[in-house]
């Protein structure tokens, strides 16, 4: 009976993380490409300390610049250089 509710189990999780990964493949096809994580890594840690130095901010284009501005919570931020980053 264990057995069978843990092979049940297994199976729910790995719907659940095919579907994730699948999701977020879709959102962001160029998560893939390591030039797009790089981007989004120098952004996030040139970022974090709350000062962002004056190169990053002209390699962002206005518009993502202007949203990320106003985004309400950190969350959306990483979603908004997520789209910059992952989306070109």
């Amino acid at each position: 009976m264990a057995k069978k509710k843990a092979y049940k189990n297994f199976i729910y999780a790995l719907i659940f993380f095919s579907g994730l990964s699948l999701g977020i493949l879709l959102i962001w096809p160029g998560i893939l490409k390591n030039d797009n994580r790089k981007c989004f890594t120098k952004i996030i840690k040139d970022g974090s300390d709350g000062k962002v130095s004056i190169e990053t901010v002209f390699s962002i284009e206005p518009q993502y610049l202007i949203k990320i501005n106003n985004a309400r919570n950190k969350y959306s931020k990483i979603l908004f250089v997520g789209d910059y980053c992952f989306r070109k």
